[in-house]
C-alpha cells in the first residue's frame, strides 16, 4: 500500500511550509487545504510536478498528535 504524508514546518517567525509526499494531481491541494484550514491565508504556493498528474486516493487515514 502506498503511503501519503503531509510534512509541515513552522519556523521561528511563525511561517508555515507544508509539502505533500506520495500524492499526485489536485488531491494534494485539497488535502493541504483541509489540514491548514484556519491557520491564515496563503502567501505563496509552488506546485510540484506531481500536481500536474492525475491520481485517485483509495483510502484516507488521519493521524493526530
Amino acid at each position: 500500500m502506498k503511503t501519503y504524508t503531509i510534512e509541515i514546518e513552522i519556523d521561528e517567525d511563525g511561517n508555515i511550509r507544508a509539502e505533500t509526499k506520495g500524492m499526485e494531481g489536485k488531491v494534494c491541494v485539497s488535502e493541504l487545504d483541509e489540514v491548514l484550514a484556519g491557520l491564515g491565508k496563503e502567501e505563496q504556493v509552488k506546485n510540484k510536478p506531481e500536481y500536474y498528474k492525475n491520481q485517485k486516493v483509495a483510502q484516507r487515514q488521519r493521524v493526530r498528535k
